[in-house]
C-alpha cells in the first residue's frame, strides 16, 4: 500500500489543478458576461465545486479577478511573443505583433468586455490599473522602437515615445470598432481594415531602404 501514496498524492495534485482551472475558467466566462455582478456562488456552480472550495484558494471575488486577469495578460503576452521578430524586419515585425495581438482580442470575450464596457471595475486596481497596463504596454512598445532606431531598422527620425502612444491608441480604436460595437459585426471588410492600418504603421516606421518581407 506504501508504493501507492505517492501515486494517490499525484493524482490529488491533478484533481486540485482540474478544480482550480475549472474555477479560473468559470470566473473568466462569467465576468465577461456579467462583470462585476457576477457572485461567488455562480462561479461555484458552474465550475461545479463548492462555495467554500472558491473560497479555499481565494479569499475574495476580487482576488479571483486579479488571478483571472494575470492569467488572461499571460496567455495574451505569451501568443504575442510567437511573433517572430528579424533582422532587417522589425517594422513588419511590430505590425504582425498588432495583427496578432487583435485577433486574440477578437477570440477573448473576457477581453472584450473589459475594453467596451468597464475596464475600471474588471481590471484589477480600478482606474489606476487600467491607466497602469496602458503605460506598461507603451513602455514594453518604446523599448521595441528604440532599438529598431538604433539598429537602423526604423527610421533615423521616429519619435519614440508618441510613436509607442499611437500605436496603443490605434490598438485600442481598432479593437472597439472591429471586435466590440455591436454594428461592427455586420461589416464585411474588418479583415480589409485591420490588413490596412497594419501597413500604414509598417510604412510609417520602416527606415528608407528598409527591407521588406
Amino acid at each position: 500500500m506504501r508504493s501507492q501514496r505517492p501515486q494517490a498524492t499525484g493524482e490529488r495534485a491533478a484533481g486540485r489543478r482540474r478544480r482550480l482551472t475549472r474555477i479560473l475558467d468559470a470566473a473568466e466566462k462569467l465576468f465577461a458576461a456579467h462583470g462585476m455582478k457576477t457572485t461567488v456562488d455562480e462561479i461555484a456552480a458552474e465550475a461545479r465545486v463548492s462555495k467554500g472550495l472558491v473560497y479555499d484558494h481565494y479569499v475574495s471575488k476580487e482576488a479571483l479577478l486579479s488571478t483571472v486577469w494575470a492569467r488572461l495578460v499571460d496567455a495574451w503576452t505569451a501568443e504575442v511573443r510567437k511573433t517572430k521578430i528579424a533582422d532587417g524586419s522589425l517594422a513588419d515585425a511590430i505590425g504582425e505583433v498588432m495583427r496578432v495581438s487583435l485577433e486574440y482580442v477578437n477570440a477573448n470575450p473576457f477581453l472584450r468586455r473589459i475594453i467596451a464596457l468597464d475596464p475600471a471595475s474588471l481590471i484589477p486596481g480600478g482606474p489606476e490599473g487600467e491607466v497602469e497596463f496602458a503605460r506598461q504596454y507603451r513602455k514594453d512598445f518604446e523599448a521595441v522602437l528604440a532599438r529598431g532606431v538604433r539598429r537602423g531598422e526604423l527610421r533615423r527620425d521616429l519619435d519614440v515615445a508618441h510613436t509607442a502612444e499611437v500605436i496603443w491608441l490605434l490598438h485600442f480604436t481598432l479593437t472597439r470598432e472591429l471586435f466590440v460595437r455591436r454594428e461592427s459585426r455586420s461589416r464585411a471588410d474588418a479583415e480589409q481594415l485591420l490588413r490596412s492600418a497594419v501597413e500604414l504603421v509598417v510604412a510609417g516606421l520602416r527606415a528608407p531602404g528598409g527591407r521588406r518581407r
